[in-house]
């Protein structure tokens, strides 16, 4: 067949047209934002501190009252969750009677601020909150992650009569290097009569279970980063004198054999003072020993220790306008007689007992000569 001349026109070539100057200078300058961005959103190494906000608060505050003593204590209710996909074991009958075992004990103590562990979430303060006849004015609880960035399952609490000026959490999880701590802490800040401010730090340090070095270095670091934070908000302060306290669980007692050369507590060694440090061991025990009875684990019995310990800054000990006498322990609420009864099951409530510190007006304190 022969072929025949199409009459559609040809198109028309194309030419490449060099870009401008100005267009180039525009291209890499959106590269340069786009870069910049996806930079800026990677997670980074570092502290991460933020302001909480309570879970519970009057809407105006208390009146100030006439203080005479503060009360400040610290309590490790052992997995204390709601019984919500928390395995079979956890029944909400457990969950009940552990959490009205624990309010009994704090409520006989009556601390003005009380720092928790292992605390699941608000509504487990909630609902403990309710079982007081006088309950809290105000509640906070932390949502910690753990170094891959999941959240963590068991936060920390606050529990406060006295509105807190200001309360923080700081987040470890994304601190740099392979021993960053896997928890954080809650920190607050209190304002008392005569110009002074409390801050109170309530924390939660890695346990002994796995390697012991690595251990040492997260509870290491962990309180090098408290200890700094406390420097920093004393500054931050001026001209109103600071005190700080650090109380919680550290699963570390300098006084027993097991941990005579462990360096955890060493960042804290100089600006605070350990008030457990030389108390026999039957005043400061604060996790006794769990026996296995019957049917127990023969392999997890472990000595009688002051792993919840109280810290206060120098002049808390001595020529501050506030003193901090020593702490208590009040052992009760924990079944030695098997190491496995789970926390709501035969009395258990926490294998931890509640810690508190009492702080009084200091009679002889003069305050500084102003410049």
């Amino acid at each position: 067949m022969k072929k025949t001349k199409s009459n559609r026109p040809a198109a028309p070539s194309r030419r490449f047209t060099a870009p401008t100057p100005n267009q180039i200078r525009y291209a890499l300058l959106l590269l340069s934002v786009a870069i910049l961005l996806v930079l800026l959103a990677l997670p980074r190494p570092g502290l991460r501190a933020r302001r909480l906000k309570p879970v519970l608060a009057p809407e105006t505050p208390p009146p100030a009252a006439s203080l005479e003593r503060i009360r400040v204590a610290t309590y490790n209710i052992e997995n204390f969750t709601d019984a919500r996909n928390d395995g079979p074991e956890r029944t909400p009958e457990r969950y009940v009677a552990q959490a009205r075992g624990a309010a009994d004990i704090i409520a006989e103590v009556n601390p003005d601020i009380l720092l928790l562990q292992e605390i699941e979430n608000a509504r487990v303060l909630i609902y403990l909150n309710s079982l007081f006849q006088q309950p809290y004015d105000y509640i906070y609880v932390t949502r910690l992650r753990r170094p891959n960035g999941t959240r963590d399952r068991l936060n920390l609490g606050l529990l406060s009569r006295l509105p807190p000026r200001r309360v923080r959490q700081l987040d470890f999880h994304a601190l740099g290097g392979p021993v960053r701590p896997a928890r954080g802490t809650i920190a607050a800040t209190f304002h008392l009569p005569g110009d002074f401010a409390l801050m109170t730090y309530g924390i939660h340090l890695k346990s002994n279970f796995g390697d012991d070095a690595r251990n040492r270095a997260h509870r290491g670091l962990a309180l090098h980063v408290i200890g700094g934070d406390a420097v920093a908000q004393t500054y931050r302060n001026l001209p109103r004198e600071t005190a700080a306290m650090i109380l919680g669980d550290t699963n570390v007692d300098p006084d027993t054999p097991q941990f005579a050369d462990d360096p955890s507590l060493e960042p804290l060694a100089g600006a605070f003072a350990d008030l457990w440090l030389g108390r026999p061991i039957d005043e400061r025990t604060t996790i006794p020993t769990r026996h296995p009875g019957e049917t127990g684990d023969p392999d997890f019995v472990f000595p009688p220790s002051a792993f919840d310990r109280v810290f206060a800054t120098r002049n808390l000990t001595a020529d501050g306008p506030w003193l901090v006498g020593p702490p208590v322990s009040v052992q009760r609420g924990v079944a030695t007689g098997c190491n496995i009864t789970p926390p709501g099951v035969n009395g258990h409530i926490s294998d931890h007992y509640l810690v508190y510190v009492d702080l009084t007006p200091n009679p002889d304190y003069t305050p500084p000569a102003e410049e």
